[in-house]
């Protein structure tokens, strides 16, 4: 394949392409097109060598013929062959809908959307908003600071007093909140703070339940009944001050809290018969997997 180059006027395609230009290199500024200059990007990075771009540029047809040329230039001097299902090679070029100008697109989604060489070939778009005048609407006054703004009727409608910024209505809406200031925690004493507490405790709850609470872990096992724990067993307690209904049963048994290996264990494997005559204390949960393999070791207590 012959590269072109511009000699004093006249074309020379004499010249190697191996040797006079790289395959993919990087062209300073645009010719252009019909006497139009393009206003595309001053650097423009193709495979294309710059006399045979010059060359197609300066072809007396329309920018359309023009920017299917350079596409069809791009596709021949490309590394990779074009695949069967693909539309384009990049980059690719496109005329502009203003100037008529060709300018490339390096990317599928600039290809698909750009219809423009540059932000100045962007015509302006007419406004659709109405003027003030033509709305619903009509001045009122703010109710903080007195300016004169433009309200929408339907706005108003629902707003009885209307602001004319976000900071008039943080004022409007400050005024109203210290009203209601005496009524927050911010502003109970201690005798108020000790009646809510003891309104709100244990039976004089209107969620009290029997301070009895049930947890389910898995499966379809049943779940374990848990109640409230007396100040004397509280080390054996969850944060919430609940513990293991049988577990307290057999640490009263016992006369002492128990420790957390020590394990309780239900003779007909039912956790809500919490009976003391259905109830084991094992040291560990070891011991107590031994004893239901092999019977031994004993428990440590049985009623």
């Amino acid at each position: 394949m012959q590269a072109w180059k511009m000699q004093a006027g006249s074309w020379d395609a004499s010249i190697n392409p191996s040797t006079d230009i790289a395959h993919c290199v990087i062209i300073s500024g645009m010719a252009s097109i019909d006497g139009k200059s393009s206003r595309a990007s001053s650097s423009i990075t193709t495979r294309i060598a710059p006399s045979e771009l010059s060359r197609i540029k300066r072809t007396d047809s329309s920018p359309e013929t023009i920017a299917a040329l350079l596409n069809e230039a791009e596709a021949s001097h490309s590394n990779t062959p074009k695949h069967w299902n693909a539309k384009r090679v990049y980059p690719f070029w496109k005329v502009c809908q203003t100037c008529s100008a060709v300018f490339p697109c390096q990317t599928k989604e600039q290809a698909v959307r750009k219809r423009y060489c540059s932000r100045t070939c962007v015509p302006e778009r007419p406004r659709k908003r109405k003027p003030m005048e033509q709305r619903k609407a009509r001045l009122v006054k703010c109710a903080v600071c007195g300016k004169m703004v433009w309200k929408p009727n339907a706005w108003l409608r629902k707003v009885k007093l209307p602001t004319c910024s976000r900071h008039c209505n943080g004022i409007l809406r400050g005024k109203e909140w210290a009203r209601h200031a005496h009524k927050g925690r911010a502003a109970w004493t201690t005798d108020s703070l000790a009646s809510y507490s003891r309104k709100m405790s244990g039976p004089n709850n209107p969620a009290w339940k029997g301070g009895v609470t049930y947890f389910r872990k898995r499966g379809s096992y049943k779940p374990i009944k848990y109640i409230r724990c007396p100040g004397e067993f509280m080390l054996m307690a969850r944060k919430d001050g609940y513990v293991m209904e049988h577990r307290l049963f057999v640490a009263r048994a016992v006369g002492r809290s128990l420790l957390r290996t020590e394990v309780v264990h239900h003779l007909n494997h039912d956790p809500q018969d919490n009976r003391l005559k259905n109830l084991q204390l094992f040291a560990s949960n070891h011991a107590h997997k031994l004893y239901e393999a092999n019977g031994s070791p004993p428990p440590l207590w049985q009623a």
